[in-house]
């Protein structure tokens, strides 16, 4: 039996004595703004050009802990802080997002997909959220429609070349939209937001998920046709559990409220990303030294990827969040097993024992890879969101299982 209340708060002080008191302390650019991206084990600036994805993540993750934790105006000043940089130099005058920065906010890159632009959006609606001010969700409208007409066309012109093998469509552009569209709810008329979220969850279902396997794949065809090559066979396992979390939020936001048109069918979207979860887990644990596995291949062949059996923080944590929200909306008991045995690796080697923050990578044998807690691919975002998010979660699991254990079974994958 698991300890609830326990794990709940061992997950509250990860997040509040460990993780964001490293962030607070260190990303700061007090002189030119904004927020330094590459950070070493002890806090010390790697260097200082910035990622507008994780310049927008800090800024979310920050605005969403001030509305849904206990609101430290220090968490709020962190946010505004970021968001000052990000609204006077991440766009273009057509409100395009570049991907990256120089210290003092001039473009450095171009980006290769919409994720900048997914993220910036998210940033701004949060911080509308936390602040009730006007100006971030005016921002956060023009910034999405500007998004969205750009995909749109972006996806139309492909589908005119869908002979061609240059253009492949990635999950992780997906996925984005979809946490996008799930947190600008409050800001969209109801007809518009449904049309947007029914468009994504489409994408989903009948272009990404190989439906044989029931298998979400990373990159695609436009179309969904599947690129067998290594790098179309790899899955990416963090990505993949981000990605079933967010489909789960937008379950439990539609099914909380009755009578909404579809509540059966999202059901089985439920149950349906809860075996995709409990298969995932089986596929990428490493059954030698524990772990999740950062890639697997979709078909099981020899990986070519030589960092395909690294350890990443980030990807445990997207994992025992999604575990838990599928276990809250399914009752599956499968899915306990699988976040006690992947928390109990987590929690044993990812905290530094030596200095705030968490360790990004571990090799196959638990020693931590790199002298580094922030670097380009990898900011706050999940640490901070899955953290709080799981504390939260737990609290709800209690009663559920007390529930169970009277007579009432977990509901079958094969329902």
């Amino acid at each position: 039996m698991l300890d609830f209340p326990k794990l709940s708060a061992t997950y509250q002080q990860a997040l509040l004595r460990q993780v964001v008191p490293f962030w607070l302390k260190n990303s700061r650019d007090e002189l030119c703004g904004g927020y330094f991206d590459l950070l070493s084990t002890l806090g010390e600036v790697i260097e200082g050009d910035k990622f507008v994805s994780l310049q927008a993540q800090q800024v979310w993750a920050f605005s969403w802990l001030y509305t849904n934790l206990d609101g430290q105006t220090a968490w709020l000043e962190h946010a505004r802080h970021g968001a000052a940089f990000l609204s006077q130099f991440a766009h273009q005058d057509t409100l395009d997002c570049y991907a990256r920065l120089d210290r003092r906010g001039r473009p450095v890159h171009q980006p290769a997909d919409l994720i900048p632009d997914c993220f910036a959006t998210m940033a701004y609606a949060q911080l509308h959220r936390a602040t009730g001010e006007d100006e971030w969700a005016m921002l956060a409208k023009q910034t999405l429609t500007n998004l969205l007409e750009r995909r749109a066309d972006t996806r139309a012109e492909q589908a005119r070349h869908v002979g061609n093998f240059q253009h492949l469509q990635q999950l992780s552009e997906t996925a984005a939209l979809l946490k996008l569209v799930l947190d600008m709810q409050p800001l969209l008329d109801e007809e518009r937001g449904k049309e947007a979220i029914d468009l994504i969850i489409h994408e989903i279902q009948h272009e990404f998920l190989d439906r044989r396997s029931e298998t979400l794949l990373d990159s695609v065809l436009p179309e969904g046709a599947f690129v067998n090559t290594p790098e179309g066979r790899r899955l990416n396992v963090g990505l993949t559990f981000q990605t079933a979390g967010y489909l789960l939020d937008f379950y439990a936001e539609s099914a909380s409220v009755r009578n909404t048109p579809g509540v059966n069918t999202n059901r089985k979207l439920a149950i349906q990303v809860t075996g995709w979860c409990l298969r995932l887990c089986e596929q990428a644990w490493d059954e030698t030294n524990a772990g999740l596995n950062q890639y697997i291949d979709f078909k099981q062949q020899a990986s070519i990827f030589p960092d395909w059996q690294q350890k990443w923080g980030w990807v445990q944590l997207e994992a025992l969040m999604a575990l838990l929200k599928s276990y809250v909306q399914t009752r599956q008991p499968d899915c306990l097993k699988w976040f006690k045995r992947i928390h109990d690796y987590t929690f044993q080697h990812f905290p530094d024992p030596k200095q705030t923050g968490w360790h990004l990578v571990l090799d196959t044998y638990a020693h931590p890879l790199l002298a580094a807690k922030a670097i380009p691919s990898v900011g706050c975002y999940s640490l901070i969101r899955c953290l709080a998010e799981t504390s939260q979660l737990l609290t709800k699991c209690e009663p559920l299982q007390k529930t169970q254990r009277t007579g009432r079974a977990g509901i079958s994958l094969n329902s």
